[in-house]
């Protein structure tokens, strides 16, 4: 329809359009679209990449966004902090916590600084695996990196500390 009035789809509207398949689970429609695009010579961008990682990552298929991810460095896509952060989540809720820990590595290395959020996802599992002397050493990285913990970091963190009974831990956090 677009094209009978003159206009070309591009970039933007594939994606549009793409966000909507995939948030609505329709990822076979998804995966069609994006051949249909590369097809018509419109070239994804780490935007259109995100989008169809995240729903692969939300559905635990971590091999097949790892994939994505290996496409988009082979045709010179740089991740950002929003991609990377998408496949850290997917990592720690699959338990590879150790993985993800890499990865954040590999964005600093990058000059792709890590937000908040993807230290709070770091933070989270380890908590939950009482791995809480870990989780406070990334709030010290997160600190020297001069990202401020949040309500997220300490929540997470005082829960962890309660449920260890380290009240004395728990008391200087909250000093």
């Amino acid at each position: 329809m677009m094209e009978e009035r003159g206009f070309e789809p591009d970039i933007v509207a594939y994606s549009t359009v793409l966000n909507c398949l995939c948030k609505k689970c329709l990822l076979k429609e998804a995966h069609d679209l994006f051949f249909e695009m590369r097809k018509q010579g419109i070239k994804p961008n780490v935007i259109t990449y995100s989008i169809l990682i995240d729903p692969l990552c939300k559905k635990g298929m971590v091999s097949k966004a790892e994939d994505i991810v290996g496409t988009m460095t082979k045709q010179g896509i740089k991740l950002d902090v929003v991609t990377y952060s998408i496949f850290i989540d997917a990592l720690c809720k699959k338990g590879m916590v150790s993985k993800a820990e890499g990865i954040v590595g590999r964005m600093t290395k990058q000059g792709i600084e890590p937000n908040v959020a993807t230290y709070n996802t770091l933070i989270d599992v380890l908590c939950k695996d009482r791995m809480v002397s870990k989780a406070e050493v990334i709030v010290d990285t997160m600190r020297k990196q001069g990202i401020e913990p949040d309500v997220v970091t300490y929540n997470t963190l005082i829960n962890a500390l309660c449920k260890k009974c380290w009240f004395l831990k728990l008391k200087l956090l909250l000093a």
